[in-house]
């Protein structure tokens, strides 16, 4: 059996509340970012090492407002703040990620963003003591990653030059030692390995640090191989040159 639809209304004063709400989210202030944008979620970047002197700023007006740096410091309150007035923060010098929280009180607007603080890092491979940078198929060698300047936003990527797949670490990979099997066929002779970093500085400053150790001696078998002058003769024909064509692998 079907059911009679059922009209719901919906008084004045609900549509006028509903309303209210609406247009009160869609009007919830923002602040600039690192770039000068008004994302959901802004990032700042801070990649001297030094304390960084922050000053906040918006393109709105918030109302009764209050600021949590997330570092631990005093809660900035206030009644009003309209552009170009900026709030500012001191951070001390430190390798560290903070969350802050922007809220207008009034309207329960608020705005997470990320403050950021690093140094660019800068690649660096070294081969552990008594290591190997030479040797006979299958081999495995072992690299440290011995790169500086290491943060939390930190990504690494070795390739080792034999075709492999690249592989991909966090910050953790940072001082390990990582080591790696050379098969037969898969190096001609010399290679090299690369190791790249990056994190949130690198690529505000232009992209990632590359660091190569080379060169890496992979000695193969050799491939021994006959050609033949000719494989079809025709008498008085008779003369073949058989040539040695073997591919030395170092």
């Amino acid at each position: 059996m079907i059911q009679p639809f059922t009209n719901t209304k919906l008084t004045l004063s609900t549509i006028v509340l509903v309303f209210a709400a609406l247009v009160s989210r869609a009007q919830c202030p923002r602040v600039f970012d690192f770039y000068g944008q008004t994302p959901v979620h802004p990032y700042w970047y801070s990649c001297s090492g030094d304390n960084f002197s922050f000053n906040l700023s918006s393109p709105n007006s918030w109302n009764v407002f209050t600021i949590d740096w997330g570092d631990g410091s005093p809660i900035t309150t206030g009644t009003a703040w309209s552009p170009p007035a900026f709030q500012n923060h001191v951070y001390t010098a430190a390798v560290a990620t903070y969350t802050v929280t922007i809220t207008e009180t009034s309207s329960g607007c608020t705005v997470t963003g990320t403050v950021v603080m690093e140094e660019a890092t800068s690649a660096s491979i070294q081969i552990p003591v008594g290591g190997l940078t030479q040797s006979c198929a299958p081999q495995t060698m072992e690299f440290i990653n011995s790169s500086t300047n290491v943060s939390t936003t930190t990504q690494f990527t070795w390739d080792f030059g034999d075709g492999s797949t690249p592989l991909t670490f966090d910050h953790t990979n940072w001082l390990q030692t990582i080591a790696h099997t050379y098969e037969q066929g898969t190096v001609d002779c010399e290679t090299e390995v690369t190791l790249t970093a990056e994190n949130m500085c690198n690529t505000v400053q232009g992209g990632n640090s590359e660091a190569t150790f080379s060169p890496i001696r992979i000695w193969d078998l050799d491939d021994p191989a006959i050609t033949a002058s000719a494989t079809l003769l025709c008498y008085p024909d008779t003369t073949v040159t058989f040539t040695n064509t073997t591919e030395r692998n170092c």
